[in-house]
C-alpha cells in the first residue's frame, strides 16, 4: 500500500511539473507574440489580432485572427528564433465570404462596440450612407473597419451588406448630405406624412430629386423619404461651402454643438465625446481626423505652449492627459476659441477657460494640458470621396 502511494505521489508531482512548464510555455509563447505585434503595429487599435495559445499533447498550436497578412506569415518563424515550434492554425480575416463586399450604415447612427453584444463598450459610431468594410460575423454582429480605419462590431441591423455589383451602383448615385442637427424624413411631402426615420448632421442618402419643397431621397437599402429643402445640400455644393472657410468658421460650426450631451463612444449629434466632437467639427471641413484623442494628438503641428497662450490660434486641438515615467498619456481633446478659451464634450459641449481670472476657469484642464496641435493647412483635407465612385474602400471589393 505505501508502494502504491509513494509512486501516485511521484506521479502526481511530475504531472503537475508538467503541467506548470506547459503554461509557462503558453504564457511565454503569448508574450512573444504580443511582442512581435508591438513590433509590426505599436498601436493595437490599428489591426485585427486575437490570439490563442493552446498545447495538445506537447504541440504548441497557434489559434485566433488578424486582418495582417504579415503578421500572420512572420510570426511563426519569429517563435521559431525565440526557440518555440508552434503549429500556425491563425485565420486571415476578411472570411472569404466578405472580401468582396462592403457594408454601408443603413441607420441615422449605428453604434460600434468593442465586442460582439449590446452590453459591451460602445466605442464609436458611423453614420447613414457611410461605407464600411467587414471582416466576420458573430453573434449577429458585423466586425468592420470605418473609412478612418477604426475598428469594430457594429449590430447587423445597423448596416446594408452589398455586393460589389450592389456597391457601384449606391456609388454611382447622387447623394445629398444633411446640415441639419436633427429632425424626421417623411414618407412623403407635405403635411400628415408619416415618419420613415430620424436624421442628424452628416447623414448622406441618395438623391432621386426635387418635390416642392422637399428632396426625395434613398436609403442604402432601398428605403425611400422626403427631407425639406433647407436641411442639406449636394456633396458639390458642401464642399464648395467648406473649402474655403475661415478659422472663425470653423468656431462658428463648433459652437453649434453646444449643450449636446456628452456620450462615450458618441460622434453624432445625438451624443458626442470628447474627439468625438473635434472629430465632428473638422470633417465638416473636410478634415478626416483619427477616432481618439490618443490618435488625434499625432496629426497636426505642435505648438508651443506659453503662460498667457499668446502663441495659439482659433481652431487649435488642446490635448490633456498626465505623464507617467516620461510618456504622456492622452486623456481628452478641446478646440481652441480664442484667448485661452475652450469649447469641449465634458458633461455637455460647452465653453470654459483656462483664464485663471475668468469665473469659467477650469483649473483641471489647466493643469493637464500637455500639447497644443494645429490641424488646418497641415494635414490634406478630404472632402465626402466615400459617398462616390471614388470611395477609398472600392479597393477591397476588387
Amino acid at each position: 500500500m505505501l508502494k502504491k502511494i509513494v509512486i501516485f505521489s511521484v506521479l502526481f508531482v511530475l504531472f503537475s511539473c508538467e503541467k506548470a512548464d506547459n503554461h509557462k510555455k503558453i504564457a511565454e509563447v503569448k508574450r512573444l507574440s504580443e511582442q512581435f505585434r508591438r513590433q509590426m503595429s505599436p498601436d493595437k487599435r490599428d489591426l485585427i489580432f486575437r490570439i490563442k495559445v493552446v498545447n495538445n499533447q506537447g504541440k504548441i498550436i497557434l489559434k485566433g485572427v488578424t486582418d495582417l497578412p504579415e503578421l500572420k506569415e512572420k510570426l511563426p518563424f519569429f517563435l521559431k528564433q525565440k526557440g518555440y515550434e508552434v503549429i500556425d492554425s491563425m485565420r486571415l480575416l476578411p472570411e472569404e465570404r466578405f472580401k468582396k463586399i462592403l457594408g454601408i450604415t443603413r441607420l441615422s447612427v449605428a453604434n460600434l462596440r468593442a465586442e460582439p453584444k449590446h452590453s459591451a463598450e460602445l466605442v464609436t459610431q458611423t453614420l447613414l450612407g457611410m461605407p464600411l468594410r467587414i471582416f466576420e460575423k458573430q453573434n449577429g454582429f458585423y466586425h468592420v473597419m470605418t473609412p478612418e480605419h477604426y475598428y469594430a462590431w457594429v449590430d447587423e441591423a445597423g448596416i446594408e451588406v452589398m455586393d460589389s455589383v450592389r456597391i457601384r451602383n449606391w456609388l454611382k448615385l447622387p447623394k445629398i448630405i444633411v446640415t441639419g442637427h436633427c429632425g424626421k424624413i417623411y414618407d412623403s411631402p407635405g403635411r400628415n406624412a408619416c415618419v420613415v426615420t430620424d436624421f442628424v448632421l452628416n447623414d448622406v442618402f441618395g438623391f432621386a430629386g426635387i418635390q416642392g419643397d422637399y428632396a426625395h431621397v434613398v436609403y442604402p437599402d432601398g428605403r425611400m423619404g422626403y427631407i425639406k429643402n433647407d436641411l442639406y445640400l449636394t456633396l458639390k455644393d458642401f464642399k464648395e461651402r467648406y473649402l474655403h472657410a475661415t478659422r472663425e468658421d470653423i468656431i462658428n460650426q463648433a459652437e453649434q454643438y453646444t449643450g449636446i450631451p456628452y456620450l462615450w463612444g458618441g460622434t453624432s449629434t445625438k451624443g458626442l465625446d470628447c474627439s468625438g466632437f473635434v472629430k465632428n467639427v473638422y470633417a465638416q471641413f473636410g478634415y478626416i481626423l483619427p477616432r481618439d484623442a490618443s490618435q488625434q494628438v499625432k496629426y497636426g503641428l505642435i505648438i508651443p505652449v506659453t503662460p498667457d497662450f499668446s502663441g495659439l490660434q482659433p481652431g487649435d486641438l488642446l490635448f490633456f492627459g498626465h505623464k507617467k515615467d516620461g510618456v504622456e498619456k492622452i486623456t481628452h481633446v478641446a478646440l481652441h476659441l480664442g484667448d485661452g478659451r475652450i469649447i469641449h464634450a465634458s458633461g455637455e459641449v460647452k465653453v470654459e477657460s483656462l483664464n485663471k481670472n475668468d469665473a469659467d476657469f477650469n483649473p483641471l484642464r489647466y493643469k493637464t494640458l500637455l500639447q497644443v496641435r494645429r490641424i488646418t493647412g497641415y494635414i490634406d483635407r478630404k472632402f465626402v470621396n466615400e459617398y462616390t465612385v471614388d470611395c477609398p474602400m472600392l479597393k477591397f471589393v476588387k
